[in-house]
C-alpha cells in the first residue's frame, strides 16, 4: 500500500465505524426528532436556498411556526452542509456528514502526532482518537453541529504546532460560526496562543471570542427569537448561590457524575492532559457544563463531551514528545488499550450485539406506523419514529400540547419525551378520537390517527 494511503485507509475506517453506529441507531429507532429532525429542517433549507425555518422547534418551545433556526442557536456553518441534501435529502445523510467530520478529525490527528512522535506512534494515536468514547456517543444520537468543531479545533492546534499561529488564530475563530458557546473555546485558544508569547494574536482571539459570545448570544439569536434572550434556567442555582462562595463551589463540583465524566475524557489519554497547557482551551466549555444544573451537560451520553477530544488528544501528545522513549511508548500502547476496552462498553457495542441485526417485534410496529403515513403531510410524530417521516412530511414533535396536525402518530407502548408518561399518551390517542380524529393504525406499540 503507498505510504500516503495509508492514513486515509484509516481515517475511512474511522469514518465508516462511526457511521455504522449512527444507522444502527437509525434502524433500531435510537434517533429521535430532538435533535436530527430539527437539523434535518435547518440543513434542508439551506440546501433550497431558504430561511432556516424549524417549524418543529418553534412549535414545541413556543417561538412559532416560522422560529429560525439561527433564533436557538446561533450555528451559521450548518449552511455548509447544503451539498450533501443536493445529492440525497435525507436525515441520514446528517449520519453521513458527522462521520465524515470524524474521519477528516482522524487524519488531522494522524498528522499531528506524526509530527511530534513519529509514524509509528501516529497510527496507533489517530485510531484510539477516532474510536473516542465521545464520538461514539454522538453517533448514537444521530448528527450536532458541535461535531463540526472537531476538525477546526485539531487544525488549530496543528498548525500551531506547525509553526503558523496565525493560521491557528484564524482555525479557531471559525469556531464562532460553528456555535455560540463555543466562543468561549475559541477565547481558551486565544488565552494559550498568549501563554506561548504570541501576545498580540492572542489578545486578539480572546476579545473575539467575548466579543462572538455577546453578540450572538444577546443581539442576535434574541433578534431571530420571538423568545428573546437565551433562557438561563439552566444556570440559575448556580447564580443564586453565587453571594456564598462556598455554595456556588457545591454546585460547581456535585453530584459526582462530574468528576466520573472529567475522569473518563482524561483516563484514555493517560491523565497527560493535566500537566499541558493546551488543556486551558477546553476549560471554558468543561466549567461551563459543570455550573449547569442540566444533567444531560455533565453526563457521559449526548454530544456534550465531543468537543473535549481534540483538546485532550493535543495536549496529551504535547506531553508525550516530553516523556522518555519507554514511558512513551508504554502510554502510545495505554490509550489503544484503552481505546479498545471503552469501545466494548460504549455505543460501539451495537454493532456486534445480535439484537442490533434483528427487527424485533416493536421495529417492525415502528415499520408499520411510518407506513401508515402519507407522504407529503403535517404529521404530529413520537420523538424517535419523528425521523423516519422527515424526508417526506413536515414533521412536529408529539408534546404536551395538542396541535391539531392532520396526522398523529403516538407511542403507545413505552414511555417517550417529552410526554414521558405512558398513561398520558395513550389517553392522547382517546383524546384525539373525542376531537373527531379516527384511528387509522394500533399495533399495540404506536397508534396513528387522522383526520
Amino acid at each position: 500500500m503507498p505510504r500516503r494511503a495509508a492514513p486515509l485507509l484509516l481515517a475511512a475506517l474511522v469514518g465508516a465505524f462511526q457511521l455504522a453506529i449512527g444507522l444502527v441507531a437509525w434502524r433500531t429507532y435510537r434517533i429521535g426528532s430532538w435533535d436530527l429532525t430539527l437539523f434535518d429542517a435547518t440543513v434542508r433549507h439551506y440546501s433550497r436556498f431558504q430561511a432556516p425555518v424549524e417549524e418543529a422547534l418553534g412549535t414545541h418551545i413556543g417561538g412559532g411556526p416560522r422560529m429560525l433556526a439561527l433564533g436557538d442557536h446561533f450555528s451559521p456553518v450548518l449552511a455548509l452542509l447544503s451539498p450533501f441534501y443536493w445529492v440525497w435529502a435525507d436525515p441520514r445523510m446528517l449520519l453521513v456528514a458527522q462521520a465524515l467530520l470524524v474521519a477528516v478529525s482522524t487524519l488531522l490527528a494522524w498528522v499531528l502526532a506524526r509530527r511530534a512522535l513519529g509514524t509509528a506512534a501516529a497510527y496507533p494515536l489517530a485510531l484510539a482518537f477516532g474510536l473516542a468514547w465521545p464520538f461514539q456517543e454522538a453517533s448514537v444520537v444521530g448528527f450536532h453541529e458541535t461535531l463540526i468543531a472537531v476538525p477546526l479545533l485539531l487544525l488549530a492546534f496543528e498548525r500551531l504546532q506547525a509553526g503558523e499561529p496565525g493560521q491557528a488564530a484564524a482555525a479557531a475563530l471559525c469556531l464562532l460560526g460553528v456555535k455560540e458557546d463555543l466562543c468561549a473555546v475559541a477565547a481558551g485558544f486565544g488565552v494559550l496562543l498568549v501563554l506561548l508569547r504570541h501576545r498580540r494574536l492572542g489578545l486578539a482571539v480572546i476579545v473575539a471570542g467575548v466579543a462572538g459570545a455577546y453578540v450572538e448570544t444577546a443581539v442576535i439569536i434574541p433578534a431571530l427569537s420571538d423568545i428573546g434572550v437565551p433562557k438561563t434556567a439552566y444556570y440559575q442555582e448556580f447564580l443564586d448561590a453565587l453571594p456564598d462562595p462556598v455554595a456556588a463551589l457545591r454546585v460547581a463540583v456535585e453530584p459526582a457524575q462530574k468528576w466520573r465524566t472529567l475522569g473518563w475524557l482524561l483516563a484514555p489519554w493517560g491523565f497527560l492532559p493535566l500537566v499541558s497547557p493546551l488543556t486551558l482551551v477546553g476549560l471554558p466549555q468543561l466549567g461551563v457544563r459543570a455550573i449547569s444544573s442540566q444533567p444531560n451537560f455533565w453526563g457521559l451520553q449526548q454530544h456534550y463531551n465531543a468537543v473535549q477530544v481534540p483538546v485532550m488528544y493535543a495536549a496529551a501528545v504535547w506531553v508525550a514528545q516530553r516523556l522518555p522513549r519507554p514511558l512513551r511508548l508504554g502510554w502510545v500502547a495505554w490509550t489503544v488499550v484503552a481505546a479498545l476496552w471503552i469501545t466494548g462498553r460504549h455505543p460501539g457495542a451495537l454493532l456486534w450485539h445480535g439484537d442490533s441485526w434483528r427487527t424485533s417485534p416493536r421495529i417492525a410496529a415502528a415499520d408499520q406506523a411510518v407506513a401508515a403515513v402519507p407522504h407529503g403531510v403535517r404529521v404530529e410524530a413520537d420523538n424517535e419514529v419523528g425521523p423516519h417521516l422527515a424526508a417526506r412530511d413536515t414533521v412536529l414533535l408529539l408534546d404536551t400540547t395538542p396541535r391539531l396536525a392532520p396526522w398523529v402518530l403516538v407511542d403507545v407502548g413505552v414511555p417517550s419525551f417529552p410526554i414521558d408518561s405512558l398513561q398520558m399518551q395513550r389517553d392522547r390517542v382517546g383524546e384525539l378520537q373525542a376531537m373527531g380524529y379516527r384511528l387509522v393504525l394500533d399495533n399495540g406499540q404506536y397508534a396513528v390517527l387522522a383526520r
